[in-house]
């Protein structure tokens, strides 16, 4: 289906592309969900020959599979930065100019973790006896780490710690206290375990960006291009409401489900290329978007024999929050791309 007319050629302002211009495009396109099923899994397993399977029966043939080892989850078969090639149908672009205080940061989160000596005899003795014969099976194995675990004893310091742990646990006991091992052996001898501090890797985070813009319309032409720019931006941050489950499974029962919005991918252009220098955007979600129709601080409007551009407001202000779907990863790095990057 053809996109409506009101949403074609949506720019602000009207005269804002030329062969050397700069400016931020927003490309709308369908959700497509990054999760895939594949080896006999929920889209290949919804019929035997001509007959449809009910859901009962669907949900057997799962448990089987699940069982069996042949119901496989693939999340990478369809890459959140490749959607845009599978989402071009009834896609919307709306171009801006480039907004005042860009900027891109990147970000990785980090914890400070800590493995004392003991602890890691301890860890290392039960990974050998656990590592040693994959053939046999775990009840072996946690049994021969026990008994390693315990040959640590003959060392006279680990015995001590050893024992002033089960102490300080049974002076815990009647009144609720919170001794630890570690608090008694600095009070007795004023050492503590090292710790062996490290600051150790812990996630990936997901990029925020914030865009103001002002927009003052000067024709009609041009106000009723920004209308339906805050329409359509309004219109597909939304959800949808639908009936199909898994496996395309229809529900009886109306908006059972909710649909993700659209997914909207932002470039810096340059005319009719990608901007030489400034940074890339991963696929993104509209997740904030707030107008205010009295930029000026007075509420002031057009008066139009247009009635679609009348009422529109002089001057107003529209803050866009984005969101990208998924992280930053050094592979998205090429020595190619002559800009900074994402």
């Amino acid at each position: 289906m053809a996109a409506p007319d009101r949403y074609n050629d949506l720019r602000y302002p009207l005269d804002i592309i030329k062969d050397t211009t700069d400016y931020l495009s927003i490309n709308i396109v369908s959700y497509t969900p990054s999760l895939s099923v594949s080896g006999g899994g929920l889209t290949g397993a919804l019929e035997i020959g001509q007959k449809r399977r009910t859901p009962e029966e669907l949900i057997q043939l799962k448990q089987q599979q699940l069982a069996e080892g042949k119901l496989k989850l693939n999340p990478t078969k369809i890459g959140l930065s490749k959607r845009k090639l599978k989402s071009k149908v009834n896609g919307y672009n709306i171009i801006l100019p480039i907004p005042s205080n860009i900027q891109d940061g990147n970000s990785v989160k980090y914890t400070e973790g800590s493995l004392d000596g003991l602890t890691a005899n301890v860890l290392g003795t039960a990974l050998g006896a656990m590592q040693s014969d994959p053939a046999i099976s775990i009840g072996p194995q946690i049994t021969a780490a026990l008994k390693g675990i315990g040959n640590l004893a003959l060392d006279p310091a680990t015995k001590e710690y050893f024992i002033r742990s089960l102490a300080s646990q049974a002076a815990n006991i009647p009144f609720g206290g919170s001794l630890t091992p570690s608090q008694l052996l600095a009070r007795q001898t004023g050492n503590i375990l090292n710790p062996n501090m490290e600051l150790l890797f812990d996630g990936v985070t997901l990029r925020t960006f914030k865009f103001s813009f002002k927009m003052t319309p000067r024709s009609p032409k041009e106000a009723t291009k920004v209308k339906n720019i805050i329409h359509l931006l309004k219109r597909r941050m939304a959800p949808g409401t639908g009936t199909k489950g898994f496996g395309d499974a229809q529900s009886n029962i109306s908006g059972l489900y909710l649909k993700s919005p659209h997914i909207f991918e932002l470039r810096y252009m340059q005319g009719s290329k990608a901007h030489p220098f400034l940074h890339k955007f991963k696929p993104c979600f509209l997740t904030d978007m707030s107008v205010n129709y009295t930029g000026d601080g007075t509420f002031a409007t057009y008066g139009s024999a247009d009635k679609v551009s009348a009422g529109t407001p002089v001057s107003m202000i529209m803050d866009l929050s984005f969101k990208e779907l998924e992280p930053i990863y050094a592979g998205d790095y090429n020595d190619k791309d002559i800009s900074v990057g994402y």
